[in-house]
């Protein structure tokens, strides 16, 4: 697999939330302004080192401005982030409390930013 192909991957990677953590492991969510291509690729990176032991991943950023993913993995590992990318994870109370989500990636977008290299 190519780099390329890993990390188209891995912004595609939606999985459903799991309703409980698993034991021994931590969530956390991860923000990267895309005007900071050090951070972007630092975390990129650092996903794709660990995307074998991330236990859950949910690509949340709109790609437009930010890219972000909730994660869950192992304490050791989650600690290791980019620090300036990650936050404490903060589960919603409830999801019907939630407002109904829409998209606002117009088609093609994935392609487009993988080609801003």
């Amino acid at each position: 697999m190519t780099e390329d192909d890993a990390l188209r991957a891995i912004y595609l990677r939606d999985d459903p939330v799991p309703p409980h953590i698993v034991p021994g492991a931590t969530r956390a969510s991860l923000c990267v302004d895309i005007r900071d291509e050090d951070l972007v690729a630092r975390t990129e990176q650092w996903i794709l080192a660990y995307v074998d032991q991330l236990t859950w991943v949910h690509n949340t950023g709109c790609g437009c401005c930010v890219i972000g993913w909730d994660i869950e993995g192992p304490q050791a590992v989650v600690k290791t982030a980019p620090v300036e990318a990650a936050s404490e994870w903060l589960p919603p109370t409830s999801v019907a409390d939630l407002p109904p989500v829409s998209s606002s990636r117009k088609p093609g977008w994935l392609t487009r930013w993988l080609r801003r290299r």
